[in-house]
C-alpha cells in the first residue's frame, strides 16, 4: 500500500463518522447563549466596574493573599503542565489495565485532545482580543476610569478585557463539566471562584472576568461539538448539548 493510501485513511475514516451523524445534528442554541453572556456583562461593565474600581485598593489584605495564591492557576502553562502530567500518568496505569487496556487509552488521548485544544484555542483567541481592544486595567482606574482603552498598546497594564486568566478557566472547567456532568456544579463553581480571583488581586475588572469566562466555555462548547459530529468522545444529540460517549466503543 502507498505511503498517500496510508495517510488518507484516518481522514476517510473521519469523513465516514461524520456522514454517520449528518442527519442526527440537533438545533444548537448559539443565539440564546450570546445573547445572554454579552448582556450580562454589559451589565457587569456599568453596574459593577466602576464600584471594584473605586474599592479594590480597601479589600482585605487577606482576602487578596489568598485569591493571590490560587490565581495562577488559570495560567496556560500551569494548566498544560497539568494535562501533560494527567496525560502521562493515565496512559501509564491504562496501558497496563488487565482488560481493555488499548480501548481505554486510546478514549483517554481523545479527552486529552479535547481538553487541550479547547484551552489552546481559547487562549490564542482571547489573547488577540485583549490586545486588539487595549482596556486599561483597575490600577489605573484614577486616570483612565472603566473607559479606558488604548487598541493595540501591547503593554500589560492595557491588556485587561477580557481576562485571559478567566477564559483559560472558563474553557478548563467548562470542558471538565461537559466530559463528567455528574460533576458540573463542583466544576463551574471551581471556574466562577478562580475568575473571580482576578478581581480581588485587583488586575480585572467583572466585566473582563465575565468576558473571559464566557468566551472560554463557549469555546469549549464548540470544540465538544465538533468533536460529536464525529463521534470523537461526545454523541450527537437532538436537544443540541454534547453527550459524553465514556462507555461507548471506538467505531
Amino acid at each position: 500500500m502507498s505511503t498517500i493510501q496510508k495517510q488518507s485513511r484516518p481522514w476517510q475514516r473521519l469523513a465516514r463518522r461524520y456522514d454517520l451523524r449528518r442527519n442526527r445534528h440537533g438545533p444548537l442554541p448559539w443565539l440564546g447563549y450570546t445573547l445572554t453572556a454579552v448582556n450580562i456583562v454589559i451589565l457587569a461593565f456599568l453596574v459593577f466596574d466602576t464600584p471594584l474600581g473605586q474599592a479594590a485598593k480597601n479589600l482585605s489584605p487577606q482576602l487578596i493573599a489568598v485569591a493571590g495564591a490560587i490565581t495562577d492557576i488559570g495560567r496556560l502553562a500551569w494548566i498544560l503542565a497539568a494535562i501533560a502530567v494527567v496525560s502521562a500518568v493515565g496512559l501509564f496505569i491504562l496501558r497496563r489495565a488487565p482488560t481493555h487496556g488499548r480501548y481505554r487509552a486510546a478514549l483517554f488521548i481523545r479527552m486529552i485532545a479535547y481538553v487541550g485544544l479547547s484551552v489552546l484555542t481559547t487562549s490564542i483567541v482571547v489573547n488577540l482580543l485583549k490586545y486588539a481592544i487595549g482596556r486599561a486595567r483597575p490600577p489605573l482606574y484614577d486616570q483612565y476610569g472603566i473607559f479606558g482603552f488604548e487598541p493595540f498598546h501591547g503593554d500589560f497594564l492595557f491588556e485587561s478585557f477580557p481576562s485571559a486568566h478567566s477564559a483559560n478557566v472558563g474553557a478548563l472547567f467548562v470542558t471538565l463539566a461537559l466530559l463528567f456532568p455528574r460533576f458540573r456544579l463542583l466544576f463551574i463553581g471551581i471556574g466562577l471562584w478562580l475568575g473571580a480571583s482576578r478581581i480581588i488581586i485587583g488586575v480585572h475588572y467583572p466585566s473582563d472576568v465575565t468576558a473571559g469566562l464566557a468566551l472560554g466555555a463557549w469555546i469549549a462548547f464548540a470544540v465538544a461539538i465538533l468533536f460529536s459530529r464525529f463521534g470523537l468522545v461526545f454523541s450527537v444529540v437532538k436537544d443540541g448539548w454534547p453527550r459524553p460517549r465514556l462507555n461507548h466503543g471506538l467505531r
